[in-house]
């Protein structure tokens, strides 16, 4: 199972992707996060990765001219969005870009899911709701309201080392999603990264 470690903003973080080298790992554009990371930092941490692993570009409701930005400057190799973004915004940004997109869903039922694989992205990404968030709450969702669909998705909510067997059991996910479940006191911690890209790769 591929596997994404996001919301990594220090050095130390690249250096733990460096060695146990996550299929992907997300930078976080969005500045109210805690884990935000400004284009300048990207560019510096993105010249620090082993060119194997795939950077992810999260964004909300951004202005797509910064998307086009660090898409051609060679930041980020994937897009994906976390806001209100419709059928149109995809569609323009793909054609600027040229990049994959992941449209990020915060699933309150499976028709919700159903109806998000017909947008014109490549990937879902299947988060928990929260009222007023707009992800990264650290909380699991029933993963049975997952219903069969053909477009790949990344399963995110507060997945961690002991559930994530139990969700590849439950659905069949392109790739997890992990942020907080490998972090301690709001920073990555070392054992609980390789403890989940190391179980992932196993499933």
């Amino acid at each position: 199972m591929k596997i994404k470690i996001c919301g990594l903003s220090r050095q130390e973080d690249i250096t733990m992707a460096n060695r146990y080298k996550p299929d992907y790992i997300g930078f976080i554009f969005y500045p109210p996060s805690r884990r935000y990371v400004t284009p300048k930092k990207a560019a510096q941490l993105k010249a620090l990765l082993d060119m194997g692993i795939s950077v992810v570009g999260v964004f909300v409701d951004e202005d797509q001219a910064l998307i086009e930005r660090l898409c051609a400057n060679g930041i980020i190799d994937i897009i994906q969005l976390h806001g209100d973004e419709d059928s149109d915004y995809i569609k323009r940004l793909k054609e600027m870009t040229q990049k994959p997109v992941i449209k990020a869903i915060r699933v309150k039922n499976g028709e919700e899911i159903v109806k998000a694989s017909e947008l014109p992205c490549d990937y879902l990404l299947l988060d928990t709701y929260c009222e007023g968030e707009y992800g990264g709450s650290g909380k699991a969702f029933d993963h049975t309201m997952i219903p069969p669909i053909s477009k790949p998705y990344f399963l995110a909510g507060g997945l961690d080392v002991n559930n994530i067997g139990k969700a590849a059991r439950t659905c069949t996910p392109f790739a997890f999603d992990v942020s907080s479940g490998c972090e301690t006191d709001g920073y990555k911690d070392e054992r609980k990264f390789m403890g989940v890209v190391s179980l992932a790769k196993l499933l």
